[in-house]
């Protein structure tokens, strides 16, 4: 954080005395986005962060397998282990998640791609409807232009559905080997284009994934929205702050309690925005029960935390037809031509950034370890290097590709509290057989589609990506199945919005950053006019030309 900021910090002491307009809980892409549109439309904003707001190991690519959780924090990682069960495989790993100002941004999230026209009018018979949004794609795009915008996002159209007012940047040269690809990709009856990303590609750009980047060339929500919203003067910051509650009347949240360091804390604000992310949120709203709220806080329809849902997201290995260099930008193609098939919702094909090397193996043999049933034979985990030694001399030049394929809304999946896990809370997930066919079906799709190229798909039967949770919190018309209203305002609360991606009533088929980052400018705009009108009508009664003096 800047200097101004932390000399801010420092000399707030009565913050439990001020009523702030917005309180946000959560600095990612959606926390973060909200905030920086409030603050700089003049409204008092305060952050509240359970992780740092400033990283000294930037950069830093230490092993954070048995790191210790405060050392996982100063890289900007999720502390904690999650605990899962899909079926009758229970498992505890470290999700790919981030924590600290920018959230999981900070770590990925550089590929920014907006969902399909089609992924807001989507229905489901055997769901009842539970996929359907309450705003259409018309409503949203907008939005999209001005996240894509602020982002700074480079790429090209997808020629399926090209947008001639959209605001990507040029995106500079590929490498010779992906030039390759795109213009075999092709030939081979696919539509490639350049994949939207938000990277400033200066001197020494090294596309970072997986850690922050030390260069501030990524466009995460913390370079982008967080420290320009604080630089505003009318936004503040507390990080390491465990929100434990919200204290709410019948109407309304009153109060929020947390601990800082050791001490608790008590904010207050007219508006209450919830960004915690789709595992943590409703965790933070089921912890929140009182006289009334007895299933939870903004939980009459009994839908927080039901709903949850993934991406499946196979890795691809794709070998070049020939030898090409591959210096120069990694990150660069996608291509969309079976993001829906025959009626059938599937997703797109992107390139990672990564080579089929030894370190990316043993990565995802590791992660692919502590979610199976044999997690519990620990001393084999390190025995994992020799077959990614092998199966690195055996890929050798091959590039990864990976999909994101939509998953489906389904009520018994869903986040359970337990204060005897880690993280304080698990997730139960059943894999449907309509899950299982359409991986299979983009599998066989890709496989046909580049028969002239070598590729091999690496993982197991159904590859959920638990670094994509959505659904927990869905928006909707109808406050019988539903959480929040078409603005992301919780049906029961008049001062509770939610603007992560527990909001989603599907999962498209593309990474969720960018349509979190569009609705919170959506709901931003809501909250602006609310607050506003509250202004107004109070200035009127007193004679004030502003409340917020």
């Amino acid at each position: 954080m800047s200097e101004n900021a932390e000399t801010e910090r420092q000399s707030r002491t009565n913050i439990a005395d001020e009523l702030w307009d917005v309180a946000v809980i959560g600095t990612g892409m959606g926390g973060a986005t909200v905030g920086h549109e409030l603050a700089k439309a003049g409204y008092r904003v305060i952050f509240l962060e359970k992780g740092l707001a400033d990283f000294a190991d930037a950069g830093d690519e230490m092993q954070l397998d048995n790191a210790e959780p405060s050392a996982r924090l100063k890289n900007g990682n999720w502390p904690t282990k999650i605990t899962g069960s899909t079926g009758e495989v229970r498992s505890q790993f470290f999700a790919p998640l981030g924590c600290g100002t920018g959230g999981t941004t900070l770590l990925y999230a550089a590929a920014l791609e907006r969902f399909e026209p089609n992924d807001f009018a989507t229905t489901s018979e055997t769901n009842h409807s539970m996929d359907r949004w309450p705003i259409s794609f018309d409503q949203l795009l907008p939005y999209y232009r001005k996240a894509e915008k602020m982002f700074k996002v480079c790429g090209t159209s997808d020629p399926l559905g090209a947008d001639k007012d959209s605001h990507l940047l040029a995106p500079p040269g590929m490498s010779e080997c992906d030039k390759h690809f795109f213009e075999s990709f092709k030939s081979c009856g696919l539509h490639p284009y350049r994949l939207h990303v938000a990277y400033g590609y200066i001197p020494g750009c090294k596309e970072c994934g997986s850690y922050i980047c030390p260069q501030k060339c990524k466009g995460d929500a913390r370079t982008v929205c967080l420290e320009p919203a604080l630089k505003t003067e009318h936004a503040f910051i507390l990080d390491k702050c465990e929100i434990e509650r919200l204290e709410a009347d019948e109407s309304k949240v009153r109060e929020i309690i947390g601990y800082r360091e050791g001490k608790k804390i008590s904010i207050r604000a007219r508006i209450v925005v919830l960004a915690a992310g789709a595992y943590f949120t409703p965790v933070l709203l089921l912890k929140s029960a009182n006289e009334f709220w007895p299933n939870g806080l903004a939980n009459s329809s009994g839908m927080v935390g039901r709903n949850l849902m993934f991406h499946v997201s196979d890795f691809i290995a794709i070998w070049p037809r020939g030898k090409y260099s591959i210096q120069g930008p990694r990150k660069t193609l996608a291509f969309r031509d079976f993001y829906t098939y025959r009626g059938k919702k599937l997703g797109l094909v992107q390139s990672t950034g990564l080579t089929a090397g030894y370190g990316n193996i043993v990565y995802f043999l590791k992660a692919a370890f502590d979610r199976s049933r044999w997690r519990w034979l620990k001393p084999a985990r390190p025995l994992l290097r020799i077959p990614a030694y092998i199966a690195s001399v055996i890929f050798g030049s091959a590039t990864v590709f990976a999909t994101i394929l939509e998953d489906k809304p389904y009520r018994e999946n869903r986040i359970v509290l337990d204060q005897n896990e880690p993280s304080g809370m698990r997730f139960e997930y059943t894999v449907h057989d309509e899950l299982r066919e359409r991986t299979g079906l983009l599998r066989k799709l890709i496989k046909e589609s580049l028969a002239a190229h070598r590729l091999l798909i690496v993982g197991q039967e159904v590859n959920l990506n638990y670094g994509h949770p959505s659904g927990t919190c869905r928006f909707g018309t109808d406050p019988a199945i539903s959480v929040l209203d078409a603005n992301n305002k919780a049906h029961d609360l008049n001062n509770l919005y939610v603007v992560d991606a527990s909001f989603m009533p599907s999962s498209g088929g593309a990474s969720p950053s960018l349509t979190i980052a569009a609705n919170a400018l959506r709901v931003a705009a809501h909250i602006n006019n609310i607050l506003a009108r509250e202004s107004n009508s109070r200035a009127g009664n007193t004679g004030f030309s502003d409340a917020r003096t």
